[in-house]
């Protein structure tokens, strides 16, 4: 395969849940300030679109720089209570995984 799904699929799913967050969010019917969109912007939606780019590369140090970039918002939003954010957990394991397997093609 030319490409890594798994991290193709963690991008997309990562830039589905960042629109979910923001536009359609099921828990707040309050729409979100400019600042919480430029964070999400650039901490969660640009890591994903260089993760599509790294998954056709299969670059896994850049698989790992996106995984390294989304973290801490990955991790927030995971955490900070029991709903379908907790889905951004998957995507930060998804990237990671990505990343191992983009090595082990690459060793074989």
């Amino acid at each position: 395969m030319k490409f890594s799904i798994l991290g193709l699929f963690a991008s997309v799913g990562c830039i589905i849940l960042c629109v979910v967050f923001l536009y359609w969010n099921p828990y707040s019917s309050t729409p979100p300030n400019s600042g919480t969109i430029k964070v999400i912007y650039i901490m969660l939606i640009l890591p994903a679109l260089v993760g599509i780019v790294a998954s056709f590369l299969k670059n896994r140090i850049l698989m790992c720089i996106v995984f390294v970039w989304s973290l801490p918002y990955g991790l927030y939003l995971a955490v900070a209570s029991t709903s379908i954010w907790n889905l951004f957990g998957i995507v930060l394991i998804a990237y990671i995984v990505s990343a191992v397997q983009m090595k082990k093609t690459v060793d074989t």
